[in-house]
């Protein structure tokens, strides 16, 4: 069973978890690491700065959307990445192999 991690949750982390998930084998595991825990469109922020939009209007919640396609969320910063040991370290102590 292989278990692969997505660091980042923007643009190219969703649709590269998602795409990884319907690739891989129904055992293997896709976890994404991302120190938020919501979404943002980004190309909105102007309509922020003008008042035409409040943030809860461009930001999705992450998790929902990733439960939904059976890819694992976790929303914790990721502090270091050690290759030798196939091992990444989060902002909170844990490490995910």
């Amino acid at each position: 069973m292989a278990h692969v991690i997505v660091l980042g949750a923007g643009l190219g982390g969703i649709p590269m978890a998602y795409e990884l998930k319907e690739e891989l084998r129904k055992a293997d595991r896709v976890t994404v690491v991302s120190d938020k825990d919501r979404y943002q469109f980004v190309p909105s922020n102007p309509w922020l700065a003008v008042n035409w939009r409040k943030p809860a209007d461009i930001e999705v919640p992450l998790a929902p959307c990733f439960e939904e396609k059976g890819v694992d969320f976790i929303p914790v910063g990721a502090k270091r990445v050690d290759p030798e040991k196939n091992r990444i370290e989060l902002d909170d102590g844990r490490t995910l192999n």
